[in-house]
């Protein structure tokens, strides 16, 4: 239960964090002070929370700065292309019961709105509107975004290796949709990691997505350019590689 005393500024920086590798670069090249997961019903959740746990294990990250937060619920709402409509807003909402500057693990090619910087910006506008000096809280001012919202993943990764990130650390995180103990390297997160450490010379697994219908359907369109911008060149780039 929360006190009776007036809510005050908690001074703190927190990363929703997954144990995917966008989040893992963050960590490392942000040092936020709080590292929020959030369970959330999702169908590879159960992946998920072994993968961080695992991070933890092998001091990748810090257990002091993790805070896990499972009193969220949206596994209905989950389509079959495992997207939760407005996710980030209900994290968002979460983080701010924890610190003032709010990151998000977004960068250049993702197209979600909720991964927007408009969409940062709204939220900034409306955290700081319901946290206005008033009867129950001082006020609290809010920053929520994603600094690297304008780099691709191979350029993630890049600046993450030129940090003093290792890439062993970036092959224990996990983003696959499927929640298998390995990645399934079918999926759209198994396909964008595995582009982007191709990229940095990194070898991961195989990409079975070449074979996927969906791939074969979307690779015209990456070959114009016209699926993620910028990174389309650097689809096709890894894809020379891998030949």
């Amino acid at each position: 239960m929360e006190t009776k005393q007036k809510d005050k500024p908690k001074n703190k920086t927190v990363l929703l964090f997954s144990g995917g590798m966008d989040s893992l670069i963050f960590n490392h090249l942000l040092e936020p002070d709080i590292l929020l997961c959030v369970p959330h019903g999702n169908k590879y959740e159960k992946r998920e929370i072994k993968s961080l746990y695992n991070l933890v294990n092998k001091k990748i990250i810090k257990k002091d700065k993790m805070r896990i937060d499972d009193r969220l619920y949206l596994g209905d709402f989950e389509r079959d292309d495992a997207i939760i409509p407005n996710r980030n807003l209900y994290f968002i909402t979460l983080a701010a019961h924890y610190g003032e500057t709010i990151y998000l693990g977004s960068v250049y090619g993702d197209r979600s709105l909720d991964k927007s910087k408009k969409f940062f910006s709204k939220c900034e506008n409306i955290f700081n509107y319901l946290y206005q000096e008033q009867h129950w809280c001082n006020e609290r001012k809010f920053k929520i975004g994603s600094p690297y919202k304008d780099i691709t993943k191979t350029e993630l990764v890049k600046m993450y290796l030129d940090k003093g990130g290792k890439a062993s650390h970036l092959k224990e995180s996990y983003s696959c949709y499927k929640g298998d103990k390995s990645p399934c390297m079918k999926c759209k997160p198994c396909f964008r990691k595995w582009t982007a450490l191709k990229n940095n010379g990194i070898d991961f697994y195989k990409p079975l997505f070449l074979k996927t219908e969906w791939f074969k359907e979307i690779l015209p369109i990456i070959e114009k350019g016209k699926y993620r911008g910028r990174e389309d060149k650097e689809i096709i780039n890894a894809i020379k590689n891998e030949n």
